[in-house]
């Protein structure tokens, strides 16, 4: 019956219950009724359900426990400010005003973990030094209200600490576990450069911090991400390197496998996704030792279990969630389709395509709700790349222990490495790798396939009726419409306190702005909207100052996407982000247009008329008049009203249809004179909600509401779309 995989089953309820139910006054009275019907039906009914409501009981009465006893010490000193101790536990991360680190704070005898905030001289504390000074407590993630992250909690971080002045330092010891990590990194840092460092310190040591924006996003839209994030996948290839080296002996297999598959999780971090893979491992390793079986859903309520019992917050971790449905659905599903593909495949073939399509169903739903992406060629990219993957595992691993060997197994080792991640920046750059939100049809169709697929692989009999929801996906879909670039439109993308326009007219696309409050992000927003509609190749890339919040993804814009020209305005850049943009750009081969003059760019059905930068001051930059047929807009980028004066008094402008609000609605932007003279029918406001620049201004609004025009924003419709046809957004 699998006893413990559906207590556990129960268990978890009990847990997703607490944590995003909130079961807080009727706990007891649930647990107490569930324990009731548990009874019930074990004198009558299914014994399945009377094992599911028992773990059901269990898992509510161990979260009130949990929080009104464990936690008890922690909540005690929540919104206090006083003088605490605490030592550090991970690797200091740069913030927008300093640091954080990870920490434990000792409170009653026992630790508690804590994510400290601090100025940047967090960044210089290492694992096991002690951090002492005046810090204010406040908890983490115990509330859904008001957008407040779970993610702190389903790690284990119950507090979250503020540094309100000097901290003193002490240096101290660190952990064993914490040692070996940094051994390692050390090694691969010195055999290894680069992106290649990077993925095989997330191989090795669990540390995915060192990836560029750009190569972390290629693995995702190429299905490759679980390549670097430690899970079952890296401890069945280390577990299968010891079985070859003991010639499958299941004694000395276990023997060695079980310390080597605890060392290699904690020295990794210990997420979610790689203690449920160890769980499940040590009991495959155990079983023959203990003269047992291996039972597959089993070992997953187990790990299930243990995971729970010792955080029930984790049940809202993402690597949690992916973990344990990517098994569920290989238990469920991998081995018939397996069987049914190796008549026609070679069996490592069939292997790496079963597992890929099983894992992928039920980890569909999921990426769906956090990514908002389906990858399309990860069937492809897994069949390519995961024998390289456990090759670099395998030789980055004895190069890193074995220092004799080191720099000739680190050829190898960087060769495969290198070829997974060229593979997954080749397969990201197909417009179609992947399904995003902004092409729903192709989403509905890409998830519909996929189930006609595994549903016709592992159930024959009931193809019909698989055909039936196919058909029916397909209607959905195409009420949903195909997505099109087609006639000529501007989107300006929600891109939060930044800028990014997309101008598509009858074939010709321009990109004007490309940054945000997250910029490479921005860039990424782009491309995939382009990518949603097919195209690969962009005629204009417009930027109208170096920016973040307008010119900050114009590089991950590049890595995506063929650029025909650039037009750069020639201002000076205190960011840094224009040597990246030329760097991207040179990369790209795309042709480069610094702008000192007025510059006419014409395309089939109309012409972008770019006007240089004037005063030299902060926020000069270019202005950009786009004319499609009868239809005009203009974007001013951050000029205030002074230099919209001077653009006033150097060139004519004519009545517009849809003006950009100058510097996101700022209060000394899109003044009373431009209005006056462009008389705008729309106005567009690119702007982040909530902002703590308080765009758009009250007094910008009202001059805006003066002359007559509409307001539409970005933070309160999101991406706005405007059909130049018809001026209606």
């Amino acid at each position: 019956m699998r006893k413990l995989c559906l207590f556990g089953a129960g268990f978890a309820l009990a847990a997703a219950g607490c944590v995003y139910l909130r079961w807080n006054g009727p706990m007891l009275a649930m647990a107490a009724a569930a324990l009731a019907a548990s009874f019930l039906f074990r004198w009558r009914g299914p014994r399945r359900v009377s094992v599911l409501l028992l773990g059901l009981c269990a898992g509510i009465l161990w979260c009130f426990l949990y929080e009104a006893l464990l936690l008890a010490p922690a909540q005690k000193i929540e919104n206090t400010h006083a003088q605490r101790t605490a030592v550090v536990t991970g690797q200091p991360r740069p913030t927008d005003y300093g640091a954080s680190v990870e920490v434990d704070v000792l409170l009653e005898g026992r630790r508690f973990g804590a994510l400290l905030y601090g100025d940047e001289t967090l960044l210089t504390l290492t694992a096991g030094d002690q951090v002492s000074g005046p810090m204010e407590a406040q908890p983490a993630g115990r509330s859904l209200a008001l957008g407040e992250r779970l993610y702190l909690r389903s790690c284990g971080l119950v507090l979250v600490l503020y540094a309100d002045g000097p901290l003193a330092v002490t240096e101290g010891t660190p952990p064993l576990f914490a040692r070996l990590r940094l051994f390692l990194q050390h090694r691969i840092d010195s055999l290894f450069s680069g992106e290649i460092a990077a993925f095989l310190r997330a191989l090795l040591t669990g540390d995915t911090s060192q990836f560029s924006y750009s190569t972390d996003n290629d693995l995702a839209v190429a299905g490759l991400s679980h390549t670097v994030a430690v899970s079952g996948m890296h401890v069945a290839i280390l577990v299968s390197l010891v079985q070859l080296l003991t010639f499958s002996s299941p004694r000395l297999t276990a023997l060695l496998g079980i310390p080597l598959v605890a060392v290699f999780t904690l020295v990794t971090g210990a997420s979610p996704s790689a203690c449920r893979a160890a769980v499940m491992e040590l009991l495959l390793l155990g079983a023959p030792l203990l003269r047992r079986e291996y039972d597959r859903p089993t070992a997953l309520g187990a790990a299930a279990l243990v995971l729970l019992a010792q955080n029930p917050w984790a049940i809202a971790n993402v690597s949690f969630q992916l973990s344990f449905a990517a098994v569920a659905g290989l238990t469920l599903f991998a081995m018939p389709i397996q069987q049914r593909l190796e008549c026609r495949l070679p069996r490592f073939i069939a292997a790496a395509l079963a597992a890929t399509l099983s894992a992928t169903l039920f980890t569909l739903p999921l990426t769906l709700f956090y990514f908002s992406l389906l990858s399309l060629v990860a069937p492809l990219s897994n069949l390519l790349c995961l024998w390289a993957v456990t090759g670099a595992l395998c030789l980055g691993l004895f190069a890193a222990v074995l220092p004799p060997l080191g720099p000739i197994l680190a050829i190898p080792a960087a060769w495969l490495s290198r070829y997974v991640l060229t593979v997954a920046g080749l397969l990201a750059r197909f417009p179609y790798a992947a399904a995003y939100v902004y092409n729903p049809a192709l989403l509905v169709v890409g998830a519909a396939a996929l189930c006609l697929g595994v549903g016709v692989l592992c159930f024959r009999r009931r193809l019909r009726w698989l055909s039936a929801a196919m058909l029916a996906a397909f209607v959905a879909a195409a009420f949903v419409g195909r997505f099109n670039l087609s006639g000529a439109q501007v989107r300006v993308l929600d891109v939060g306190q930044g800028q990014a326009i997309l101008l598509e007219v009858d074939g010709f696309t321009a990109v004007i702005d490309c940054g945000g409050e997250a910029p490479e992000a921005a860039g990424e927003d782009m491309a995939r909207l382009l990518h949603s509609a097919g195209i690969t190749r962009i005629d204009a890339l417009v930027l109208t100052h170096y920016d973040a919040d307008h010119a900050g993804g114009a590089a991950q814009l590049l890595h995506r996407l063929n650029v025909d020209f650039a037009y750069l305005p020639v201002v000076e850049d205190e960011t840094g982000i224009r040597a990246q943009i030329e760097a991207a750009l040179e990369e790209a081969g795309a042709k480069t247009v610094f702008v000192s003059g007025e510059t006419t760019v014409t395309f089939s059905g109309g012409q972008l008329r770019l006007f240089p930068a004037l005063s030299g001051g902060r926020n000069d930059g270019l202005a950009i008049l786009a004319s499609a047929g009868e239809y005009d807009m203009l974007v001013t980028g951050d000029l205030d009203m002074r230099q919209e004066q001077q653009l006033l008094l150097t060139y004519s402008l004519p009545q517009v249809e849809l003006l950009l609000a100058g510097h996101h609605g700022a209060a000394n932007s899109t003044s009373a004179a431009l209005l006056q003279t462009v008389r705008p029918q729309l106005v567009a406001i690119s702007v982040g909600a909530d902002n703590r620049y308080g765009h758009p201004a009250a007094e910008t609004l009202s001059r805006i509401a003066t002359y007559g025009a509409t307001v539409c924003r970005t933070d309160l419709s999101g991406t706005l779309r405007i059909n130049l046809d018809d001026s209606t957004p």
